[in-house]
C-alpha cells in the first residue's frame, strides 16, 4: 500500500516538474490561429491596440526615441514578439494589460504575435513612404502570391512498333525435335515387335 502511494505521489511530482519546465510561472498556454482579416491600417501615435485578433494600427510611425504601448483589450492572452526574436518578449500579454518598448533607432521593426499565426504588425521608426490608401491583406492584393509555372515536358519519341516475328521458312531439313519424335517412336514399334516375337515363342513351346 505505501509503495502505490509512493509511485502515485512521485508520478505527481513528475507531472507538476514538466508542467513547470513547458510552462514557466504558471502562464496559461493559449490556442493556436484566429489571425487578423481587417485591411491593413497606417497611422501615427504612441499605442499599439490589440483588438479581435489585430495589432491596431497594423502600421505604427514614431519618432527616434518614441515609447510605444502595446495594450491588450482582448479576452485572450497575446505576445508581442520582434522578427528573429531581436525584441520583445515570449512572455504573453494577458487581458487588460500593457507593455512598453522605446524605439531609439530609425527603422522597420516588424513584429508577431507568437500564438496566433497571421497576427502581425510593424513599428517604423523615422522616415518613410506612406502605405496607399485603401491597402488589404486580401489576396486579390496589394501583395499577390506568384504561382511557379508549370514545366513544359519535353516531347518523347514514339518507340519503334516491334514487328511480327517471321514465320519458319522450311528449307527441306527435319527439324531436331522431328528427329526425336522418329526415334521414340521406332524405340515404341521395336519394342512392340519384340514383345510379339516372345509370345510366339512361348506359345510355340
Amino acid at each position: 500500500m505505501r509503495s502505490m502511494r509512493r509511485n502515485a505521489m512521485w508520478s505527481v511530482i513528475a507531472i507538476a516538474t514538466v508542467a513547470a519546465v513547458a510552462f514557466p510561472g504558471g502562464a496559461a498556454v493559449a490556442s493556436g490561429g484566429g489571425g487578423c482579416g481587417r485591411p491593413v491600417s497606417d497611422a501615427r501615435g504612441d499605442t499599439v491596440r490589440i483588438r479581435s485578433f489585430c495589432f491596431g494600427p497594423t502600421i505604427l510611425r514614431v519618432r527616434p526615441g518614441d515609447e510605444v504601448r502595446f495594450v491588450n483589450a482582448d479576452g485572450t492572452p497575446h505576445t508581442v514578439m520582434g522578427a528573429n526574436a531581436s525584441w520583445g518578449s515570449f512572455r504573453q500579454l494577458n487581458a487588460g494589460k500593457e507593455i512598453t518598448y522605446r524605439f531609439t533607432r530609425s527603422g522597420v521593426y516588424p513584429y508577431v504575435c507568437t500564438y496566433h499565426p497571421g497576427m502581425v504588425g510593424a513599428v517604423v521608426v523615422g522616415g518613410g513612404p506612406r502605405m496607399a490608401t485603401g491597402a488589404s491583406t486580401t489576396a486579390s492584393g496589394p501583395v499577390v502570391q506568384v504561382l511557379p509555372q508549370p514545366r513544359i515536358q519535353p516531347a518523347v519519341a514514339a518507340a519503334p512498333a516491334i514487328a511480327p516475328a517471321p514465320a519458319p521458312v522450311s528449307t527441306g531439313w527435319i527439324a531436331p525435335w522431328q528427329l526425336i519424335a522418329l526415334g521414340v517412336f521406332a524405340l515404341l514399334l521395336l519394342g512392340a515387335v519384340e514383345m510379339e516375337r516372345r509370345r510366339r515363342r512361348s506359345g510355340a513351346v
